[in-house]
């Protein structure tokens, strides 16, 4: 008898413990405002002209220098902080312009998933 009732209570406990347990509230999507650029250049590329550079830092380019590792896609925003995109594919062909994009933003992992672009600023 002693065994079930230990059993009730520890489930009972469970069960208010998780009841108290707030579900993390799903990430919303926002406008953000931004630079395309890359993670070694970073805010240096929050201007025109630099696509090629930029395409360049993102892709790597160890055959010409070992020590010219791919930086990977980052978006910047006004701020002057990087976000790692984690869908470059997004905003691919928009390297180096000034973009208004829907996305969630990861402050933890400090990245953020585009869902769309919504206005080039410019190009």
């Amino acid at each position: 008898m002693t065994k079930a009732f230990l059993l009730a209570v520890a489930v009972t406990a469970a069960g208010w413990a998780h009841a108290a347990d707030p579900t993390p509230e799903a990430k919303k999507a926002e406008n953000v405002v931004g630079w395309v650029s890359d993670g070694h250049c970073g805010a240096k590329h929050m201007k025109t002209g630099g696509a090629a550079c930029v395409r360049k830092c993102i892709a790597g380019a160890e055959h010409v220098n070992p020590e010219w590792k791919p930086g990977g896609m980052v978006f910047v925003t006004e701020d002057k902080q990087s976000w790692k995109v984690d869908n470059p594919d997004a905003l691919w062909g928009h390297e180096s312009e000034q973009l208004e994009v829907l996305a969630t933003r990861d402050a933890e992992r400090k990245s953020i998933k585009v869902e769309k672009i919504v206005e080039i600023r410019q190009q």
